[in-house]
């Protein structure tokens, strides 16, 4: 939790829109109980008086309801009876005829629809003259008296009959008759098994046939929204309807889009914050944490770590909060809709969230695992490449192969893992879900057949119920990626809560224009305690001195070169440049008075310029060239390179030779202008031609500076003011090339060494 709100810090700046961004998505986020509503409304409300009869009357009646003039006193009293109540001002008008008619109550405005279903007849009722052959049989007993010619005609008309009625759903009885009431024009039917009556009648020469009743309906519903009432019909209501579902959705695209945009911004800036924070701190560490962490575990933590908790202080925190607000009002219709099925339905989550905190324990640990195990492949991957050359060289392509390929197996096989153990987590909650809306849909239709429930409530109920779930769901899984961001806040957090070992104190005098005296007091230092590596060293090197360090590999020379550039401090004792402390000096002037020369000097992707110009970000072309010439490199450079000075180099300097990559490094420290100079085995590994140019230039670069040169070559620094023999971690002599053959110790026997072996490879080459 406090990871959390460490990253939520990062929002601060952003806060008016992050505080839209909330209002928009909890907006939007209440979009689920829209359409509920709606359908709750349209069931219960419009449909439910569309398919209500108010009331039902003999279809003997049409003539009254063809009556323009008003309705019948028989028909008024049929309707009385069963509740409508109907002013004498009442009127019927016919909307189809023969089919609807509309009852309007001038007094009171109320409307009503009276529907009955009409189909039309074959026309071979009248081609064949069906109708007119059951005429007058106003018994079964008379069907038996007639002639067998004249029963046979009555069968098949009376078969042609149930058939035409049968093709439309309405079955009658063989008992059924057929009165004329109006000769040539109309009878009606009499189904005396189930007492309906049904009527058939010819209309511009077409046969039509009416059910046996007439149904009374509301043409009209009012509607009571914040204290006002709306009075519409039902197909006013339904395009009413149809028009707030348009302008709803569309306003919600709209805000969507906003919603989208604002925290999509507010997201990447956070990342862009963070990602800044992480590499602005990552330059602020000493060697010490750069030696101690790989590549690609660093590159890990500002990648895929930092991108991991993009949308965790935006997105999921808003998502938390829509879940909870919707949780919220979703739970307070459902109890103001029926409290008694609410509690029901809740009854399931207790082991939908048990079922959850089973898993997470299980996961957490694998998430880790899983984060770590990608770190190293980033590793590996990262130096697969960097090292290709070598890689190459070796032929040890199978060997990464297979290691990286052992990595991601591990890696995959824990990922797998955890997707297995999610969607276990997954199946076993959605089971739990089942279960719920089963046991809701069951326990809400009793209620519904028990008339404590609408349809259209029961409706929305289980669809708020679906819905219901789905935010603590979210919730839920929301938890799961804050589980497994947290982890990643862990690794992030943890490289921005790395102190450098080397720090600035507050007030720390900034160096300018030193001369480059350089003094050593008892220094002593270790990188691990166990394993001491300089015994209290003591030297000064005067301003323009050139101070060598020889001695075999481990004694502590590159030591001694790091604390004076201060990437480390001493331990025991204290360091002084021009009598003044490197504990009380920024580290930002001190390194701006020294350039580094190194064996393997590190050039950035870019061209020649680009790098020579990294010494001094301001210089001019003319400057650059000035550097290059004073280095060697101009003529390679003009000559050798295709584009000259716009030339790429490569990562890492890759297209150019380790003479040309040396002398571009010598040309950026001479456009730095330093006082204090470190060259470490800048000579080292080059043909003689390259180091004889590389020697002249660096020999320019020494002069007027203050000099620390770590040579394996003893040639290269027979001329050094001062050479310091060292062995391990102590200085064991020091003073000028002759003073240290006089005394014939450690540094006589080295240079001995070192030339009887040249002179052995001079005599066998002159010998051939």
């Amino acid at each position: 939790m406090k990871q959390f709100f460490r990253l939520f810090a990062y929002a601060k700046p952003y806060l008016p829109k992050l505080i839209l961004g909330f209002f928009l998505v909890v907006l939007v986020g209440q979009s689920p109980l829209f359409m509920p509503l709606v359908q709750k409304f349209l069931i219960d409300t419009v449909l439910g008086s569309a398919n209500a009869p108010l009331a039902t009357i003999d279809l003997a009646f049409r003539d009254d309801l063809d009556n323009r003039a008003g309705l019948s006193n028989a028909l008024r009293e049929q309707l009385e009876t069963q509740g409508l109540l109907f002013s004498s001002s009442t009127v019927v008008s016919i909307e189809n005829p023969g089919e609807k008619w509309k009852v309007d109550d001038t007094v009171t405005g109320e409307k009503y629809r009276i529907n009955q279903q009409v189909f039309q007849l074959d026309s071979d009722f009248r081609k064949k003259g069906y109708l007119e052959r059951l005429e007058g049989v106003t018994d079964l007993s008379e069907i038996q008296r007639l002639p067998d010619s004249e029963r046979k005609e009555f069968d098949q008309a009376s078969k042609a009959l149930h058939k035409a009625f049968k093709d439309r759903n309405i079955l009658i009885s063989a008992r059924t008759i057929v009165s004329v009431e109006e000769a040539g024009s109309q009878w009606l039917v009499i189904d005396r098994a189930t007492g309906k009556q049904h009527t058939i009648w010819n209309e511009s020469g077409k046969f039509y046939a009416a059910e046996g009743e007439i149904k009374v309906y509301a043409a009209t519903v009012t509607h009571t929204l914040l204290g006002r009432e709306f009075h519409y019909t039902l197909v006013d209501w339904l395009i009413i309807l149809f028009v707030v579902i348009v302008v709803y959705y569309a306003i919600f695209g709209v805000l969507s889009y906003l919603c989208t945009y604002v925290m999509t911004w507010v997201s990447q800036r956070i990342l862009f914050d963070l990602r800044n924070k992480v590499f602005s701190h990552l330059q602020s560490l000493s060697m010490q944490f750069y030696e101690s962490q790989g590549t690609g575990q660093i590159i890990s933590r500002v990648r895929e770590d930092v991108a991991s908790l993009r949308n965790l202080a935006t997105e999921t925190t808003i998502r938390i909060v829509t879940d909870a607000v919707t949780f919220v009002l979703m739970l307070g219709l459902m109890l103001y809709w029926n409290w008694k099925l609410t509690l029901f339905s809740l009854l399931i989550f207790p082991m939908i969230i048990g079922n959850y905190h089973l898993f997470i324990q299980r996961l957490r640990p694998m998430w880790r695992q899983w984060r770590h195990k990608w770190a190293d492949i980033a590793t590996g991957m990262y130096e697969a490449v960097a090292g290709a050359k070598v890689v190459k060289a070796f032929h040890r392509e199978r060997y990464h192969e297979r290691q990286l390929f052992h990595n991601m197996r591990e890696t995959l096989e824990s990922r797998i893992k955890i997707e297995a153990t999610q969607t276990a987590m997954g199946r076993v909650a959605l089971f739990f879900r089942s279960m719920g809306r089963a046991a809701v849909l069951c326990y809400g239709s009793y209620l519904v057949i028990q008339g404590d429930f609408t349809i259209g409530a029961m409706l929305a109920f289980y669809q708020f119920m679906e819905r219901l779930q789905e935010p603590i769901m979210n919730l839920i899984r929301v938890n799961t990626q804050i589980q497994e961001a947290m982890i990643s806040a862990e690794r992030v957090f943890g490289l921005l809560d790395s102190e450098p070992t080397v720090e600035e104190t507050p007030g720390a005098i900034n160096l300018t224009n030193i001369r480059g005296h350089v003094k050593f007091d008892n220094v002593s230092f270790h990188y691990e305690p166990e394993n001491p590596v300089l015994h209290n060293i003591s030297l000064e090197a005067k301003p323009g001195m050139m101070v060598a360090l020889v001695g075999p590999s481990g004694c502590g020379k590159t030591t001694v070169a790091n604390l004076i550039s201060r990437f480390y401090d001493p331990v025991e004792g204290n360091i002084f440049v021009d009598e003044y402390n490197l504990r009380d000096v920024s580290i930002k002037s001190l390194r701006n008075q020294m350039g580094i020369v190194l064996q393997d000097n590190f050039l950035f992707a870019g061209s020649v310029t680009e790098n020579i110009r990294f010494g001094k970000l301001g210089a001019t072309d003319d400057e650059v060239v000035q550097a290059a010439l004073a280095a060697n490199a101009h003529q390679f450079i003009v000559d050798q390179l295709p584009e000259g000075y716009e030339t790429e180099v490569g990562e890492r300097g890759m297209r150019l030779s380790g003479g040309q990559k040396q002398r571009i490094a010598i040309a950026r420290t001479i456009l730095r202008d330093p006082r204090i100079l470190i060259l470490d085995e800048a000579t080292s590994n080059l043909d003689t031609e390259s180091e004889s140019q590389i020697q002249e230039a660096l020999d320019r670069l020494m002069q007027s500076r203050t000099s620390f040169v770590i040579a394996h070559r003893l040639s290269t620094i027979l001329n050094a003011d001062m050479i310091l023999a060292m062995k391990e971690g102590r200085i064991v002599e020091f003073g000028t090339h002759e003073q240290l053959i006089d005394n014939d110790g450690m540094y006589a026997d080295m240079y001995r060494k070192q030339f009887k072996k040249v002179d052995s490879i001079d005599d066998t080459a002159w010998s051939k």
